[in-house]
């Protein structure tokens, strides 16, 4: 928006910004609207995906696909540290984007010429529009759709930076799931030398596990192929982060006026696909386009909202039934997941491949 000649202020909940997080991929999709930023630097900031491999809990390979063959279009899928991806952010702000720290919301009100936000320190910052990108807890969110309910999976993910980890098993470049029963374990380098993973384990949301999250995945996942345990093993408790699966339905309505919804805040999702942060970037993308191509902002608004609302329902949905059958538990379930992946045609994945990574901003115009 910045670029296209608005004047933009950001207003950050954190007190500080610092290295925060672990490990996410960016798709081509979100990549192409990066590098239409003048951010294709990014792509040195972490580790590009040559190889997508579905394991069984043996190792034994049940589907291998090779990113040079998807429609990739000069933008490679990309594993970076979470923090990376902030970095190229907020370096690409530079000084002409105020940034303010420590800004949590309160409430927002319009009136005939704007949108006053407060802040709960006291603070207020007026503007012809707001856009809420405050996350699954969305406080613009709650007051434009109060009531809401959030939705648990069932399962809390474990995510892990394991530093300084090498293993044959692992080249990088390559990103592999591991699918078991009731448990599943994803893996791949963000840096050259730091792997990022996840673990996700039917539990009780908010409960604890027993005798502290190492030694409970350290159990959970030790008749798992190598390096799967290994990497637990080589991770510190610092590197460790434990968040419950949530989500919300989809909704036909976003905002409403002069304010408006974006990422999680709109169409939180599980993880399960790697589109979350991937379709907040996306949305940022329609929504600079929506409101350079009119004077009505509200309508400007509203055209953003029609234009991603279908996409996103359709990731929102389809990342939660893959959640479901990746966490089948029963044997013979787990059998025939088993062989769906493994005998399903090259032709029906890389068309799954196509809707999820074929996304290109132009389309929108």
């Amino acid at each position: 928006m910045h670029q296209r000649g608005w004047g933009v202020e950001v207003f950050e909940q954190a007190p500080q910004l610092r290295e925060v997080g672990s490990g996410l991929m960016l798709s081509p999709n979100a990549m192409s609207v990066l590098i239409g930023l003048g951010l294709r630097h990014a792509v040195e900031r972490g580790v590009v995906v040559t190889l997508a491999e579905m394991c069984t809990w043996r190792g034994t390979a049940l589907m291998k696909i090779r990113t040079e063959e998807l429609p990739c279009e000069g933008a490679p899928p990309v594993l970076f540290h979470r923090a990376a991806v902030h970095g190229v952010l907020s370096e690409a702000l530079g000084d002409g984007i105020p940034v303010h720290l420590g800004a949590r919301l309160a409430r927002f009100e319009e009136d005939g010429s704007g949108v006053v936000a407060h802040f709960e320190d006291g603070r207020e910052a007026r503007g012809d529009v707001l856009v809420g990108a405050d996350g699954l807890r969305s406080v613009v969110r709650a007051q434009l759709h109060p009531g809401e309910r959030l939705r648990y999976a069932g399962q809390p993910c474990w995510r892990g930076l394991a530093r300084g980890f090498e293993h044959p098993g692992l080249p990088r470049g390559m990103l592999r799931e591991t699918q078991g029963s009731g448990a599943r374990f994803g893996m791949g380098h963000v840096r050259e030398d730091v792997v990022y993973w996840f673990a996700v384990v039917d539990w009780p949301e908010g409960q604890p596990v027993p005798g502290g999250d190492k030694a409970f995945l350290q159990e959970v996942f030790r008749t798992a192929h190598a390096p799967i345990p290994q990497l637990i093993a080589a991770t510190g408790e610092a590197d460790l982060l434990r968040n419950d699966l949530l989500d919300r339905l989809p909704i036909e309505q976003w905002g409403r006026g002069r304010v408006t919804l974006l990422g999680d805040a709109a169409h939180p999702m599980m993880p399960n696909l790697g589109q979350g942060a991937c379709s907040a970037i996306e949305d940022g993308g329609v929504l600079a386009l929506a409101l350079s191509g009119t004077e009505d902002l509200e309508r400007g608004l509203r055209d953003y909202e029609a234009r991603r609302r279908e996409r996103t329902a359709w990731l929102q949905q389809t990342s939660w039934r893959f959640g479901v059958m990746a966490q089948w538990k029963h044997p013979l379930a787990v059998w025939m997941r088993e062989q769906s992946i493994r005998l399903a045609p090259a032709s029906v994945m890389r068309r799954q491949y196509e809707r999820l990574w074929g996304w290109r901003l132009e389309a929108d115009r």
